[in-house]
């Protein structure tokens, strides 16, 4: 450390001076102390090591036991064609080159069925649209035979040859391929083969592949992954399931002219390539196909170009770097490898929207940043998913200008503690409150604490949906923009409005999302029907979830209870509640609920977005009598009264029940409970929100303060 001198010039102060002496003193002192306390906490984190990472890996299809994300085979394509290579110790082994835009099938050499042979390319066409109709992976291989072409019908890969043997049996339902098969005998096939030769050149393998299939039989050439000076390619026959049936092929190959047939060594690092008729072309086109073998086998696929390649199977994405193919536990891993600061682009752009303030981009860097880096190698041969499991990823195309400036700013900055790299766990919606970690996990974490957000901005300008009632009792939530007021009211004083469209859906809930919240049922122009409640559209901000039947949500309240409930789930209460306002505690029947964490509650309860939440229970209400007696009413319970506008009083015997509040707000009740959530916040709720980070940002915030607010007493370091 320098030396630093401080000096106070005070000559001449009289007696009338002395507070503002002592006060200059005082300063003094603070201003050293602070000085040294910051030179020591410098020290600390300097003796921190943080990790620095040029290249991260990320899975975007891996099975590891614990995740799972899988795919038999994957398509790749680049605009202006790939460069593969194998993937070694030394490096990389260039293999070929694709032309523009031409595709690329990859799989492992696993298990297949082989349903048919045809010289009709038409038949194969045919015969692969019916049998991909019953959701079965069907392809077919493009084959020279006795000098003519053979269009072989296939299903596959599959990992086990149990797996493709119920394919098969699927397949055979399709009455039209019994018809085409004239005597071809559909067979399971298998990853053993023969060595038919191995030749220095590609050409040499083409030779003696065109001879073998000149006599009727089946040949592939294979890319060996080989040292200096051996033999680079190799031709490759049969395909079987077990030693038995690679002898009888043996004997089967036996008749061709001049063949030595060698077993395949186990350690052998080999790249099959077959040509598979491309199911999108009228023309005749063909994809080029790779079959994986050996363990240690890796496929190393990039732009020639230096650009992106597009994955088919994850939903056409284009990637930066390359794409690593491998098998992992008998499975086909395909990892995306590029550079570190250039995926934090990818991922701030995935997370987030363009048009919010650069110092919230910012904040999101520096934690995506700091994520990445705490989590090491995660997934065995990744450091992280592609997938909000870990932080979202979705490629070269999702990349916006501003996400780059937010990186390029922060370069190599990251949150740090005491101990080192923090966790710095995010989410979109805090719903006001971010959460004490105990809320969420059950145990403390310091820099985790709950603080107040600016989260409403996720509401602004959603549009407000009517609750309405139809006359048959239909009841649900319709989009305001669907709805006209006639400006009629019925008896009660409640407005009567009409469809101004067809086929509109009318939803338990005011959001739109067909498969969580399909529509109830549909109302048509004209239709008529009783708006007797209002809601914001539900979103990341404020949600309603629901109605779930009570049945229905005793079935999943019963495998967190220590006795299961036997009769109706006649009460859910919250009982209790951690400091930001989430649910901690809940009963069910009185029976305290016990998931393995707080949090657990969320997907308990059909997913809810966060754990801050109320419960509306539609079969419960309070009565006040005209004697001033209070009646709670539960659906379980005998039917209240109801006094008519004659003064006649009869049991109320409907399935519904409209309640006018004191304060004129009119509730519906059903005779069958249902339960009801309505909620603030999306997401765990622990660190930082994202839409919290935009408010702060509005508000004046830059990145740090707005780090270090929702990540208490930690400092941000570079690297």
């Amino acid at each position: 450390m320098g030396k630093h001198r401080y000096q106070l010039h005070m000559s001449g102060w009289g007696k009338s001076t002395q507070k503002l002496r002592y006060k200059a003193s005082l300063l003094l002192l603070m201003s050293c102390t602070l000085w040294m306390l910051a030179g020591h906490m410098a020290t600390a984190y300097a003796a921190t090591v943080v990790p620095k990472l040029d290249l991260i890996r990320i899975a975007l299809f891996i099975d590891t036991g614990k995740y799972s994300a899988a795919t038999p085979d994957v398509t790749l394509s680049a605009d202006k064609g790939l460069d593969v290579s194998l993937r070694n110790a030394a490096g990389l082994k260039p293999l070929f080159a694709t032309s523009d835009k031409s595709l690329l099938r990859v799989e492992l050499d696993s298990y297949s069925v082989m349903v048919l042979e045809t010289p009709d390319a038409s038949l194969a066409r045919t015969l692969t649209k019916k049998l991909t109709d019953l959701k079965l992976d069907a392809s077919i291989s493009v084959r020279t035979k006795l000098g003519k072409p053979a269009y072989q019908l296939e299903l596959g890969p599959y990992t086990t040859k149990e797996l493709a043997a119920a394919a098969l049996t699927k397949a055979r339902t399709v009455a039209d391929l019994t018809a085409a098969s004239k005597g071809y005998t559909a067979a399971v096939k298998g990853p053993l083969h023969w060595i038919a030769g191995s030749y220095a050149t590609e050409a040499e393998a083409q030779a003696q592949a065109a001879v073998i299939g000149q006599a009727g039989l089946d040949a592939d050439i294979a890319y060996l992954d080989a040292a200096a000076g051996a033999p680079a390619f190799a031709v490759l026959v049969a395909a079987a399931l077990d030693t038995t049936e690679l002898n009888a092929a043996k004997q089967q190959f036996s008749t061709v002219p001049g063949i030595s047939l060698q077993p395949v060594d186990a350690g052998l690092t080999y790249v099959i390539t077959r040509t598979l008729a491309d199911p999108s072309s009228t023309t005749g086109g063909t994809i080029q196909r790779l079959l994986l073998g050996g363990t240690g086998v890796k496929l190393a696929v990039a732009s020639k170009s230096a650009e992106t390649v597009t994955v088919l199977e994850r939903s056409e994405r284009s990637y930066r770097g390359l794409i690593e193919l491998s098998r992992l536990n008998n499975k086909l891993a395909v990892i995306n490898e590029l550079p570190f600061e250039q995926y934090l682009v990818s991922v701030v752009s995935s997370e987030l929207s363009k048009e919010w303030p650069l110092e919230a981009l910012k904040a999101q860097a520096v934690a995506a940043r700091t994520f990445a880096l705490k989590q090491g190698i995660k997934y065995q041969i990744a450091h992280l998913t592609d997938t909000t499991l870990d932080q979202a990823y979705k490629g070269a195309g999702a990349e916006f200008a501003t996400a780059s400036q937010a990186v390029m700013a922060t370069q190599g900055e990251v949150i740090m503690e005491q101990a080192g790299l923090i966790s710095p766990l995010f989410y979109s919606n805090a719903g006001g409150m971010t959460a004490e970690s105990i809320e969420v996990w059950g145990n403390k974490v310091n820099y985790l604490k709950s603080v107040a957000t600016p989260d409403e901005g996720a509401e602004k300008g959603k549009a407000v949906w009517y609750r309405i009632v139809l006359p048959n009792g239909n009841n649900g939530y319709i989009h305001s923009s669907y709805a006209r007021d006639t400006g009629q009211k019925n008896p009660a004083g409640l407005p009567y409005y009409e469809s101004t469209g067809t086929d509109i859906a009318v939803r338990p809930a005011p959001y739109v999302d067909n498969t969580a919240n399909p529509a109830a049922f549909k109302v048509n122009i004209g239709d008529r029907f009783v708006v007797f409640d209002q809601a914001v559209e539900s979103n990341a901000y404020s949600w309603i979830r629901g109605p779930y039947d009570a049945d229905k949500l005793k079935e999943k309240v019963n495998t967190v209870l220590k006795k299961p409930i036997t009769g109706a789930l006649d009460r859910l209460e919250v009982k209790g509640r951690g400091a930001s306002g989430r649910v901690i505690e809940m009963t069910a029947n009185g029976q305290l609920l016990e998931p393995d964490y707080p949090d657990a509650l969320r997907t308990l309860f059909n997913g809810l977005p966060s754990t801050r939440f109320e419960i509306e229970e539609t079969g419960r209400y309070t009565v006040l009598g005209a004697d001033s007696t209070v009646r709670n009413q539960s659906a379980a319970m005998p039917n209240v009264m109801v006094i008519g506008g004659t003064g006649t009083a009869k049991p109320a015997a409907d399935t519904q029940l409209f309640v006018l509040s004191g304060d004129n707000k009119v509730r519906m009740t059903n005779k069958t409970s249902q339960y009801v959530f309505k909620g603030t916040g999306n997401g765990h709720g622990l660190g930082m929100s994202q839409w919290g980070a935009k408010g702060y940002a509005e508000l004046g915030y830059d990145y740090k303060k707005i780090l270090q607010t929702y990540y208490v007493g930690v400092s941000i370091i570079k690297e």
